[in-house]
């Protein structure tokens, strides 16, 4: 789920001047979500104090949507940025990757 997000975050950068605030409210909203499920099934067995950070973050957003819909392009491009930076990492965390076998 996050690689799709993630993609529809790419796609939303390349758009992101014809993105009605709908639009950009709609994609906030799906990040939000899936910072949720990534809290829950990533660090799900992380003690709670550890996950504060995490917990702050989705409080924060949660409560500024209206706010971050209406920030300037560049600034709302930012902003994607960080969260798809922040998504690769949980998805990758969640998802490690196995080593490759080497051929000696």
């Amino acid at each position: 789920m996050a690689t799709t997000l993630i993609a529809e975050i790419h796609q939303a950068q390349t758009r992101l001047p014809f993105l009605s605030r709908a639009e950009r409210g709609a994609l906030i909203v799906r990040i939000l979500r899936e910072l949720k499920i990534l809290r829950r099934e990533v660090l799900g067995n992380v003690s709670a104090d550890r996950c504060v950070w995490i917990d702050k973050l989705i409080a924060s957003v949660s409560s500024t949507v209206s706010e971050i819909v209406t920030m300037p392009d560049a600034e709302f491009n930012r902003v994607l940025n960080e969260f798809e930076k922040l998504m690769a990492t949980l998805h990758n965390i969640s998802h490690p990757q196995k080593p490759s076998k080497t051929v000696h």
